[in-house]
């Protein structure tokens, strides 16, 4: 059931100005990030949300920076969304309503969006291996990977107020092959969609570490050894204490049974309570 106390606190937000010293962007983000049932994820696939994770910040390469990034995959296709966050007191279009002209703020954030769509023309590649990671199973590798986009930017007032406009925002999105969405749309998918809590991932170095893990490891234990996932050692004790084998998983051993434990586990558990059985008769 969604949180009504939660989309007053999160309309609240958008309207107030940034404290002193913040950028209002970073403001919003990290209110998305601590509140992750808001962040919205359109383009799932049938798999739905990959390790009901987002990426925070992923880089594409040093000079372009995504605000977050997410994966979704169907048997087999992957799908990989790379999002930009604008501030919400950015005009979709100019003042006049005679006719429809998108503002110079609205067209620098398609621009920036288009300039992250020409970077990966030329160097996917270096993304893909960026990403390695979490795309898992390895079986499921080879499978052929889709570049989405979204932008998230200003308020649905301004893009309401004509039918010329409201048709204008559907059309540049067929035509860029962008997903646009106002910050008020996120209310209108919190309120409609799938409501869940979903991880906060980063990448550091070539692995990637929790940002927030609200959702827990999902599936993330039975596919990424140490090297590939950082966890903390607070992180391993809550992990342990909700009955994952992390001692295993820290020797390298995948908890592929139930998310917990290793096979070998399980399978000694298993013999463990045969034997047992056996005796008894």
């Amino acid at each position: 059931m969604y949180d009504e106390t939660l989309v007053a606190k999160y309309l609240s937000m958008l309207d107030s100005p940034p404290p002193v010293g913040r950028q209002k962007e970073q403001v919003v983000q990290d209110f998305l990030e601590e509140h992750t049932e808001l962040i919205p994820t359109p383009n799932r696939l049938n798999h739905q949300l990959h390790f009901k994770s987002i990426i925070s910040k992923f880089p594409l390469g040093t000079e372009f920076i995504t605000d977050y990034t997410y994966i979704t995959k169907s048997s087999d296709t992957w799908r990989i969304t790379f999002v930009e966050l604008e501030v919400p007191e950015k005009e979709l279009y100019n003042s006049s309503t005679k006719k429809v002209s998108k503002s110079s703020q609205f067209n620098a954030a398609i621009d920036q969006v288009r300039s992250w769509k020409q970077f990966l023309t030329n160097r996917r590649d270096e993304v893909d291996t960026r990403l390695r990671p979490l795309i898992q199973p390895p079986g499921m590798r080879l499978n052929p990977i889709e570049y989405h986009f979204q932008l998230i930017i200003g308020r649905s007032t301004n893009k309401n107020l004509t039918e010329a406009r409201k048709l204008d925002f559907r059309t540049i999105q067929q035509e860029l092959g962008i997903t646009i969405m106002t910050y008020d749309q996120l209310v209108d998918w919190y309120r409609n969609d799938l409501l869940f809590k979903k991880n906060v991932l980063r990448l550091s170095g070539s692995a990637f570490e929790f940002k927030k893990m609200a959702a827990g490891p999902a599936n993330m234990l039975a596919h990424l050894r140490p090297g590939e996932l950082l966890l903390t050692s607070d992180e391993i004790n809550e992990l342990t204490n909700l009955g994952y084998n992390m001692a295993a998983w820290q020797r390298g051993e995948l908890l592929v049974v139930n998310h917990k434990y290793p096979r070998e586990e399980f399978e000694k558990i298993g013999m463990d309570l045969f034997v047992s059985g056996a005796k008894k008769t």
